[in-house]
């Protein structure tokens, strides 16, 4: 009895958070709408070419390591378009430090300086190799080693070495992270840019959540330096669901038609 009210009470919580994510997704216009569903169609292609090789994201992201490091970056040397200026890196924190079923997670970023010269961060990247041509933060995705999405997230600025910019500005840039360079393989490249796109909205309000989170750790503590306090790690995060995501996209764009 008590596993059946369990399984009732777990179906109940699917439908309120579909129901959420159904509302979030009526106050986008039918373009960005579309946008994501072309986004949903991209992974969809990507993963079933990835398939039919025998590997899904995270292995291919790993190009058959025999031993997964943690804190390594993969691809060992991260993976960089040069023409957009983006970049991605997958990698595995110890194992107290992920989430349930969680095998790691991509990090997707722009160099913010090449796409806007004349912007200026809120804070500067910290001092060292980056800090002239430093990296913007736009998301993390975790996935378990199959690559089924589990949450996106947002993190502190100490985490990425990163110029943090503020929410405007790491929104507009989310448009040009757009990776299209082959190699090392084009068909994670290309999921991983299109999970960034058929996530847009959430990416956003996590972003402004970051925002938020730093704003009300400055309050809390006027003393400290908000941008390097080492216990103050994942300022936003997100359970996702691919499919529940093209669930909630169908359906606005059904109530429109």
């Amino acid at each position: 009895m008590a596993d059946a009210s369990l399984n009732e009470s777990d179906a109940e919580g699917a439908v309120a958070a579909q129901d959420r994510l159904v509302a979030r997704l009526r106050r986008l216009d039918r373009a960005e709408l579309a946008a994501m569903y072309e986004a949903a169609a991209e992974a969809t292609q990507c993963l079933a070419a990835l398939a039919e090789r025998g590997v899904n994201p995270v292995t291919e992201a790993l190009g058959g390591a025999s031993v997964v490091q943690e804190w390594a970056h993969f691809p060992a040397g991260d993976v960089v378009d040069p023409a957009t200026h983006s970049l991605y890196f997958y990698h595995a924190h110890v194992a107290h430090e992920r989430m349930v079923d969680e095998n790691g997670h991509f990090h997707a970023f722009v160099r913010a300086k090449e796409l806007y010269p004349d912007l200026e961060p809120a804070a500067p990247a910290p001092a060292g190799p980056e800090a002239a041509n430093p990296v913007a933060h736009l998301v993390g995705i975790s996935t378990d080693a199959t690559g089924r999405l589990l949450r996106l997230f947002t993190v502190n600025r100490w985490v990425t070495g990163e110029a943090w910019y503020d929410a405007d500005a790491v929104s507009r840039m989310l448009d040009r992270f757009d990776m299209s360079v082959e190699a090392p393989s084009h068909d994670l490249n290309r999921w991983v840019t299109a999970v960034v796109r058929l996530f847009r909205p959430q990416i956003v309000d996590l972003i402004r959540a970051r925002d938020a989170s730093v704003a009300e750790f400055k309050a809390a503590h006027p003393d400290r330096d908000v941008y390097d306090a080492r216990d103050f790690r994942v300022t936003s995060q997100t359970p996702v669901d691919f499919l529940q995501q093209i669930r909630a996209i169908e359906s606005v764009l059904g109530e429109a038609a």
